[in-house]
């Protein structure tokens, strides 16, 4: 799993260089344009993707690993759905193939079209790898938060980034683009950071 936290910390300090830039631009080079702000709507985009990637990472890496003996196993995982023919293919593999890169091949396939952004999905995908009831709770603790405080905070920022990605921060009743604040982006991208700091050191 320390390779997912490494591929997320990688996309982490992307955005704090696209921060850096914007804060460049506006404050060294005194760059004036409407088209600034789409610097920061990139940032809110990139951290909940790249908070998308983590999950998908760390489940799949878990996954292998219960399969592998190495994890206890959840009975999100014992019900975990493959066609028997997926499964003739992991039990009795050809020669030049691998048992862990099958099971590997089918959870991306599996996983491929869903989303891990909305708490009560992150939630679901974790119980696949994470042998605990109160996971929010666990990791609002962490996070010196209240589990209702998290997710509020979670569903905010994914709601943004669905405005930002789906209607193009244009607001649906005025038809004005929707202000942003360089801070609340900032605060936004360092909470997603601490998230999955939180949901790493949980699980591993």
């Amino acid at each position: 799993m320390l390779r997912a936290k490494q591929i997320f910390d990688q996309s982490y300090s992307r955005v704090l260089g696209m921060h850096d830039l914007r804060n460049h631009l506006v404050n060294v080079q005194h760059f004036n344009s409407e088209f600034i702000s789409d610097i920061l709507r990139s940032e809110i985009v990139y951290i909940v993707s790249a908070l998308d990637k983590f999950l998908h990472d760390v489940v799949k890496v878990g996954i292998l690993e219960i399969f592998n003996l190495q994890r206890q196993e959840t009975p999100a995982f014992n019900n975990f759905s493959i066609s028997i023919s997926q499964m003739n293919s992991i039990m009795n593999p050809l020669t030049n193939q691998n048992p862990n890169a099958i099971l590997e091949e089918i959870v991306i396939t599996n996983h491929r079209h869903l989303s891990f952004q909305d708490p009560d999905k992150i939630a679901q995908a974790l119980s696949l790898i994470w042998l605990e009831t109160h996971k929010w709770q666990k990791i609002a603790i962490k996070l010196g938060m209240t589990e209702m405080a998290l997710k509020v905070e979670l569903k905010n920022i994914v709601i943004r980034r669905n405005q930002i990605v789906h209607e193009g921060d244009i607001d649906l009743f005025s038809n004005d683009i929707q202000d942003i604040n360089e801070n609340d982006v900032l605060k936004s991208v360092n909470f997603i950071n601490s998230l999955v700091n939180a949901i790493y050191d949980s699980i591993i």
